[in-house]
């Protein structure tokens, strides 16, 4: 493959539906030492999003409304920080005051929190899909790797994990977050489309090809590191398969556990979708 070469401070972002293979790329590109990666955040999409609202406000109040909305998610507790008062403090010393400094010293924070030593940041939180044109105008020139898996597989994923209750409504978040990256990429120059299934049937190339995309050095080593606690994998359920030896067990899972009927109850652009992604 041929790659327009990242620069070593390109933001990564890991994007696409949830239950692709997301935190299992996470935790190979965290093994590198050369990046770091937090527990998803699920929030910064939208605060990127409504951060014009701010404008009025001093550097100050924007900084404790940025740390509010990252400390009042109930998912928080994964970061393992008490709050971020620290960081607040080193903010308030932020030249140029804006908003796009403000999210790269606070990924560079939560690094030296987790006792990183990596200079690069990424993000892999799902939900950012809904926020894509915000993101990528705040950060063009970032890499965004937009991981793809089976429709079929990602809705029985997510509801055997009990993050989505029916597969109606699993089938239309991963359309909805498929459909979304799809238009990221027909103008972003920096989207790399990588099929789920590509990647647990031969990890060593395909995760060869990533690093080299994202200006990263790989070695087959990093496919099996312990890279230690990565805090949402420990705290929450639907990641404990994460730390597993990379395999193909959860390919096609759905043609033994998903009937006619509740196929049927899919929206009617999923099989379009499938089709288009390449899964007819």
């Amino acid at each position: 493959m041929r790659f327009t070469p990242a620069s070593a401070e390109s933001p990564l972002f890991v994007i696409g539906s949830g239950r692709s293979g997301n935190t299992l790329v996470r935790r190979v590109l965290m093994a590198s030492g050369q990046i770091y990666i937090p527990p998803e955040t699920f929030v910064l999409g939208e605060l990127i999003t409504l951060w014009p609202r701010a404008w009025t406000l001093s550097w100050r109040e924007q900084i404790w409304l940025f740390c509010a909305h990252f400390e009042k998610h109930h998912h928080w507790p994964t970061f393992e920080l008490p709050n971020l008062n620290g960081f607040a403090a080193e903010a308030q010393q932020l030249r140029p005051q804006r908003l796009r400094p403000l999210i790269e010293a606070f990924y560079h924070y939560l690094a030296r929190a987790s006792n990183s030593s990596a200079t690069r940041w990424g993000d892999k939180t799902p939900w950012n899909t809904y926020h894509l044109p915000s993101i990528a105008r705040t950060f063009p020139e970032a890499r965004y790797l937009w991981l793809v898996r089976d429709g079929r597989d990602v809705a029985l994923s997510y509801r055997k994990a009990g993050l989505i209750p029916t597969f109606e409504a699993a089938a239309l978040r991963w359309g909805e977050a498929n459909g979304a990256c799809a238009r990221l990429a027909r103008w972003s120059p920096h989207v790399l489309q990588v099929r789920y299934e590509d990647l647990v049937a031969d990890p060593e190339t395909v995760f060869a090809n990533v690093f080299t995309w994202a200006g990263l050095t790989f070695t087959p080593a990093m496919l099996s590191t312990n890279v230690g606690q990565l805090g949402d994998v420990e705290q929450l359920q639907h990641h404990a398969g994460v730390g597993r030896a990379i395999s193909t067990s959860s390919v096609g899972k759905w043609r033994g556990e998903i009937g006619k009927g509740e196929l049927a109850t899919a929206p009617a652009k999923f099989d379009r979708w499938l089709s288009h992604l390449g899964y007819a």
